[in-house]
């Protein structure tokens, strides 16, 4: 259970946050781009069936990838740089109250205003995707991702955030590790494959590695029984692995984002006494 000055301490970090612009413009734009493709791109599931809306969803899944770690990082890694710029920090860290649970109280406040506006977007999208016959448990198995992504990120945006001296240098930190993590996903693993010839382990073991691959292998091995969505490293690892046994490494590989990167900084939060 959370301790009374953790709760108010995320009551605080979750007010902040839902009086930013950044929640209700993020929200908006995610509920845009979700309903649009849950509108537009389920329009021939009755042709297809079960490959149309998977097809569909692949489309959410990678405005997911794009987008939701944006979300996640940029609010988290301007939390604790911003308010140690502004002397704020200073004088939340003068009152009776420890550096655990400060960075408790960042972290679970972040982590609800995300939830919120996640499920406000994609809330609405999967709600048209019900209604035009996805079936409920495609739609939580997504969900359920999504929401892992956005962990991992605010997990690794606060660890920037403890470690970079100046908001903007968090920023940096924050947006060129999401550069990387995006281009070696898919391209990276093509690249490395191609010109090369990195082993094939190798390239299995960094799809897992990447919080960004690990999403998109994990999500669209449940979605499309064919596997030409994964590329040859994810259909591979499919083959090898079956559909379950991917999403659940997938999984694990995120749910080990969300803690590790999220103690990491909570040590140099400490360490910054």
């Amino acid at each position: 259970m959370l301790g009374a000055r953790t709760r108010l301490l995320v009551r605080r970090e979750l007010y902040a946050s839902l009086s930013a612009r950044w929640f209700y413009v993020y929200s908006a734009a995610f509920l845009l781009g979700g309903l649009l493709l849950a509108t537009f791109g389920l329009q021939n599931t009755v042709v297809y069936g079960y490959r149309g809306f998977a097809k569909a969803f692949a489309g959410l899944v990678h405005l997911a990838l794009l987008f939701v770690p944006l979300m996640a990082l940029f609010p988290a890694a301007a939390s604790v740089a911003e308010e140690r710029e502004s002397g704020a920090l200073e004088y939340i860290l003068a009152q009776p109250t420890s550096y655990a649970e400060v960075f408790a109280g960042k972290w679970g406040g972040l982590v609800l205003a995300l939830a919120l506006s996640l499920t406000f977007g994609f809330g609405a999208a999967g709600a048209v995707a019900a209604v035009r016959g996805v079936p409920p448990g495609l739609i939580l198995t997504l969900y359920g991702f999504v929401l892992l992504l956005a962990l991992c990120f605010i997990s690794l945006g606060l660890c920037f955030s403890v470690a970079a001296q100046t908001r903007a240098r968090a920023l940096t930190l924050g947006f060129v590790a999401w550069l990387l993590l995006v281009a070696l996903g898919t391209l990276g693993i093509i690249v490395a494959f191609i010109r090369w010839g990195a082993p094939e382990q190798l390239l299995a073991i960094w799809t897992f590695v990447n919080p960004v691959e690990a999403f998109r292998i994990g999500v669209i091995g449940v979605l499309d029984a064919d596997l030409s969505l994964l590329g040859p490293v994810g259909s591979r690892i499919i083959e090898r692995l079956g559909s379950g046994g991917a999403t659940g490494l997938a999984a694990f590989s995120l749910a080990a984002w969300s803690l590790g990167p999220g103690l990491l900084g909570l040590w140099l939060f400490r360490r910054a006494r």
